[in-house]
């Protein structure tokens, strides 16, 4: 007898319901701060990449003091044209193609592999007719600079100025000034074409560009001793 109540007593205990609707909030509740933290902690991850130490000037050699390190987190474009820690020996004794200044990141379009300016040359700029430039004329390219005075007159002469200079930088767009002479008749597209010329050459050259024509003849590069080019 006492079993049989026992066991309409256990009967007559029922269980507690389950709200699904509350369990499927919770278990969302839970996804979402899991995936916050996850968030949290990737965007705490920072890389060391390579920034200027100094201010570096165009045309700059670099060196290993000019450069430094910082922590940054970068993402996208910038993140594949940053340098990272493991390349900063490699961006030693190339040129900076632009000022990068102090402080700034250091990117792979900053690095050049042009000529660089040596003690006893100069750069100088010399106005030439857009039309009359190989439109593909490029920085590291060599030329010969003539000079022509004179330009119509029965007196005019065309001569060899500089034999063989590289182009340190070529101006993308033409602009109009005037020509050598200060002829207003004469005035038309130019281009400007920067050349690295022996220091010595300086006076000459400038002398040329205010009172002269110049052309500028492309030339094949220079043997080396294996050579080739």
């Amino acid at each position: 007898m006492a079993a049989g109540t026992s066991g309409r007593r256990l009967r007559s205990i029922a269980l507690p319901r389950v709200d699904m609707r509350l369990l499927a909030g919770l278990v969302l509740v839970a996804v979402a701060v899991v995936g916050g933290l996850s968030l949290w902690r990737q965007a705490q991850i920072t890389a060391p990449v390579v920034v200027a130490a100094r201010e570096i000037a165009p045309g700059h050699v670099i060196e290993r003091g000019d450069l430094a390190l910082t922590q940054a987190r970068l993402e996208g474009l910038l993140a594949s044209l940053a340098i990272g820690q493991a390349e900063i020996s490699s961006v030693v004794g190339h040129t900076a193609s632009g000022a990068i200044h102090a402080g700034a990141l250091v990117v792979r379009p900053d690095l050049g592999t042009g000529p660089v300016i040596g003690p006893d040359q100069v750069a100088v700029t010399v106005p030439v007719k857009a039309d009359a430039v190989y439109p593909r004329l490029r920085r590291g390219d060599e030329v010969a600079l003539m000079v022509t005075s004179d330009k119509g007159k029965p007196q005019s002469l065309t001569a060899v100025l500089i034999e063989r200079a590289p182009v340190f930088d070529v101006a993308l767009e033409s602009s109009r000034v005037s020509l050598g002479g200060g002829d207003a008749a004469a005035d038309g597209r130019l281009t400007n074409v920067t050349l690295l010329i022996p220091r010595s050459e300086a006076e000459r050259v400038a002398h040329a560009v205010v009172n002269a024509e110049l052309t500028l003849l492309l030339l094949a590069p220079e043997p080396t001793a294996g050579g080739q080019p």
